[in-house]
């Protein structure tokens, strides 16, 4: 099953990821930065997760099984930033 798991940053060192089936809220969690709220939902995902739809601040890193959340968070939170700084307006 995949999930779509969306990172807003609330403040410097303050950022809140919620987990997304659709349209439904499955639940959320705080975290000190991008990687680690991707670690958390690595460490801790819902049964038959397979992977997640990863966004950050209206970007998105694509489709990324567990696996590579777990071994490599802070590259896709890299990848989210500098995306996400392409783009802003």
């Amino acid at each position: 099953m995949l999930f779509t798991l969306h990172i807003v940053k609330l403040e410097p060192g303050q950022y809140r990821a919620h987990v997304m089936e659709g349209h439904a809220h499955l639940g959320d969690c705080e975290a000190d930065s991008i990687s680690a709220a991707i670690q958390l939902m690595a460490e801790n995902p819902l049964p038959e997760t397979a992977g997640f739809h990863i966004w950050y601040e209206g970007v998105c890193a694509g489709t990324t099984p567990i696996a590579d959340m777990r071994s490599d968070p802070e590259g896709l939170a890299e990848r989210l930033v500098a995306l996400h700084s392409r783009f802003r307006s």
